[in-house]
C-alpha cells in the first residue's frame, strides 16, 4: 500500500501546478475588543500551523516565512507561540525530518523564549494504531525499515514519549480552543484536562506492534485505541466533520456551548482540506478552519494563521509572489 501512495504522490507533485496560479494575499479575518477581551497577553502573537504530512521542506519555508526559525532552523520567535494541529505523519515523506525539527524548535523555546505546542492528529493515531497504509516506503527506509520506525514512535523508542504522553487532543491558548477536529459539547463537558489524560492514558498503554497488527488482520479490534469513543471516526475530536455535515446554524449552537466551557473565543482546527488553499471561517468567524493542504502529496498550498494579540487582528497568511 505504501508503494501505490508513494507513485501517488509523485506524481501529484509534480503535476499540481494550482498553486502557482492561484495567488492569495494576507486577509484580516477578524479585529477588536470583542473577539480580544483581556488586556494583556503574555506573548505579542500566536502562529497556528495546519496538517503537515510529512512535507519538511514546506514545514520550514512556512517556520521562516513567520519568522520563527532563521536560515540555521533555529527558533528566533521569542515573542511568539507556535502550534501545529495535528497529522505531522503519513502521505509525505519526511516524518522523521518533521518531528526532529519540532523537538529542536521546542528546546530552543523553552530557553530562548517563545513555546512550541503540538497537538495529536488522526494520522498520528493511524500510525500508534499500526495503521500503516498511508505511509511512504521512503519514509519507513528513513529509520531503517518498518520495524525500527515502530520502535521509535512506542514508549521506549525516541519520539514516543513525544507522540503518547506530550501531545495533547485538545487545548486553550489565550482565547482560543485548539484540536485537530471539530470538539462538540458531547467530549467538551468531560473538561480539557480530563480528555488529555484519558488519551494519553491510553495511547501510553497499548500492546507491541505485532500485536495491534494482528488485530488488523483478524479484525478483533478490542483494545481501547481502536474502540473508545473518543477516537470514533465519525464524531470524535480527530475526525469529526459534523460542522461541514450539519446545517451551520446547528454547528454554531454546538461551538457556542463547547466555547463556553472552554471560556474561549474561537476553536481553530485542521483535518478538513479547505478548498484551493484557503483558510475559511463559520460561524462569524468564531470556527477557523486552517487546513490548507499543505503537503506536496495533497495540494502543496502555502499558509497559516497568525493571531496578533498586541494589535487584536486574525490574520491569514499566505506566500505570494511579492513575498
Amino acid at each position: 500500500m505504501s508503494v501505490y501512495f508513494e507513485d501517488k504522490c509523485i506524481k501529484y507533485s509534480a503535476a499540481n501546478k494550482l498553486p502557482e496560479a492561484i495567488q492569495w494575499k494576507d486577509t484580516l479575518i477578524s479585529k477588536g475588543k470583542e473577539q480580544f477581551p483581556r488586556k494583556k497577553y503574555k506573548y505579542r502573537r500566536i502562529v497556528a500551523l495546519g496538517d503537515i504530512h510529512g512535507d519538511y521542506n514546506k514545514l520550514e519555508s512556512i517556520l521562516r516565512h513567520a519568522k520563527l526559525i532563521d536560515k540555521n532552523n533555529d527558533w528566533i520567535g521569542t515573542d511568539s507561540i507556535l502550534v501545529q494541529i495535528g497529522d505531522l505523519t503519513d502521505r509525505g515523506p519526511n516524518f522523521k525530518d518533521v518531528v526532529e525539527l519540532f523537538i529542536k524548535i521546542r528546546k530552543q523555546a523553552q530557553k530562548k523564549g517563545g513555546i512550541v505546542y503540538m497537538l495529536l492528529g488522526n494520522h498520528e493515531l493511524y500510525d500508534m494504531q499500526a495503521g500503516y497504509f498511508m505511509i511512504l516506503k521512503s519514509d519507513f527506509d528513513s529509520f531503517g525499515g518498518y520495524l525500527e520506525r515502530e520502535k521509535a514512535i512506542s514508549m521506549e523508542g525516541k519520539y514516543g514519549e513525544l507522540l503518547r504522553k506530550e501531545m495533547n487532543l485538545t487545548m486553550v491558548v489565550d482565547d482560543n480552543l485548539f484540536v485537530h477536529s471539530f470538539l462538540n459539547y458531547r467530549f467538551a463537558k468531560r473538561g480539557l484536562n480530563e480528555l488529555n489524560k484519558h488519551v494519553k492514558d491510553i495511547l501510553s498503554n497499548v500492546p507491541s506492534f505485532d500485536e495491534l497488527l494482528e488485530d488488523y488482520y483478524n479484525q478483533n479490534k478490542t483494545h481501547p485505541i481502536y474502540t473508545d469513543p473518543i477516537f470514533d471516526m465519525t464524531n470524535g475530536p480527530l475526525w469529526s466533520r459534523e460542522y461541514i455535515d450539519i446545517p451551520e446554524e446547528e454547528v454554531c449552537e454546538e461551538l457556542e456551548k463547547v466555547l463556553k466551557i472552554a471560556k474561549s473565543k474561537r476553536m481553530i482546527i485542521g483535518h478538513t482540506v479547505q478548498e484551493y488553499g484557503k483558510i475559511q471561517t463559520k460561524c462569524q468567524d468564531k470556527l477557523i478552519l486552517i487546513d490548507l493542504g499543505l503537503s506536496t502529496c495533497l495540494g502543496n498550498y502555502f499558509g497559516y494563521l497568525e493571531i496578533l494579540n498586541n494589535k487584536r487582528e486574525i490574520w491569514a497568511r499566505y506566500q505570494t509572489k511579492k513575498n
